[in-house]
């Protein structure tokens, strides 16, 4: 994300990049690795700085920055344990007096949600002069901190750093996968994700579909009971489990293979994970929480089942493998990618910021 929002200001902005030298020490970090592998795709995110439980480096950052005397200074923000330290930097940077600041919000409510988070959420909330949401579940919980924020409702954009679609024949016989249908699930296994759902659906969904399901991303919690629950089904062959981070490059294959990408999540704000399926022209099968129903039309390109019901999952993954008009759908599809563009993201930002100076 932080990357093509790069790419998109500088077409028309200098723009220059603080990253997080340490985003969360070892004892609270549940994966693999916090650094991208190949150093050369982030060359403009060299610059790490930002050390998340180290007050002196955010005094550092906020002077580095002072030093660049920037019209603007963008963050992301995605849960409580980063306001600290963005919140300070945010407020010693805007002291200059010529500095807005803008946040742009993935989550203000946490997936998993601990004593204090409330008042982490408003002193990084207070900090901020102006903000992006992106979807309306979002913008409800920051109206609800701040009823007078400045703000706009922006969809995320989609993904185009992937590399192009693979043919799909192609991206099976790499994979090695002969089913004649392929569901994806795609991203971090945390139990907010619902993914037990999805295990559970597979052998309902089994009697009518020859498919093969694929469980691909890094278990940021114990994944022996999701290994449990696939034996359980009794189609552990059907169900392919792949836990790791998938490098960027590897991306397009995995979607170049699939059909359908199956998001069954407990509760959500939205998904960049649906943005990646957009660019490759595939449709979603996604839980109603959070905003992702905002970015599904029902039967049209993709579709909506309840939370935590593997008998709805199961009965809409059969819906469109067996009934639905695929042609449409995707023809759908590729007429909505024009609408979540990076231009129309950063004009945004560009729009609000001026109405202020």
């Amino acid at each position: 994300f932080n990357t093509l929002l790069f790419q998109s200001l500088a077409e028309r902005n200098e723009v220059s990049v603080i990253n997080f030298s340490r985003q969360y020490p070892n004892l609270l970090f549940p994966g693999k690795t916090q650094m991208i592998e190949n150093e050369s795709e982030a060359a403009e995110f060299h610059n790490r700085m930002i050390d998340s439980i180290n007050p002196i480096s955010w005094l550092k950052t906020a002077r580095e920055v002072k030093r660049f005397s920037p019209e603007l200074l963008i963050y992301k923000y995605w849960m409580p344990f980063f306001a600290p330290s963005l919140g300070t930097i945010a407020r010693r940077v805007k002291s200059n007096g010529k500095t807005q600041t803008l946040c742009v919000i993935d989550n203000l409510t946490p997936h998993e949600k601990r004593p204090g988070d409330l008042i982490l959420n408003r002193y990084l909330v207070n900090a901020t002069d102006h903000f992006i949401v992106m979807s309306k579940t979002v913008e409800a919980d920051l109206l609800s901190q701040k009823p007078e924020a400045s703000y706009r409702l922006v969809a995320h954009p989609i993904y185009c750093n992937f590399g192009a679609p693979i043919p799909k024949d192609e991206a099976r016989k790499r994979l090695g996968i002969s089913e004649k249908n392929v569901i994806l699930y795609f991203g971090y296994i945390r139990k907010y994700k619902g993914i037990q759902y999805l295990i559970q659906a597979v052998p309902k969904f089994l009697n009518r579909l020859d498919a093969l399901t694929i469980i691909a991303g890094e278990f940021y919690e114990d994944k022996m009971p999701y290994i449990q629950e696939i034996e359980k089904t009794g189609q552990s062959a059907k169900i392919r489990l792949i836990d790791q981070f998938i490098p960027d490059e590897q991306v397009n294959l995995y979607f170049s293979a699939a059909d359908l990408v199956v998001l069954p999540y407990i509760h959500a704000t939205q998904s960049g994970i649906m943005q990646i399926a957009l660019s490759y022209e595939l449709p979603c099968l996604v839980t109603r929480v959070g905003g992702l129903p905002e970015m599904v039309e029902e039967g049209q390109t993709g579709f909506i089942v309840p939370p935590e019901d593997s008998d709805a999952i199961s009965e809409g993954i059969i819906r469109y493998f067996t009934n639905a008009d695929r042609e449409m759908i995707q023809s759908n599809i590729r007429e909505k990618k024009s609408l979540y563009s990076w231009k129309h993201f950063t004009e945004q930002i560009e729009e609000m910021v001026s109405e202020k100076k």
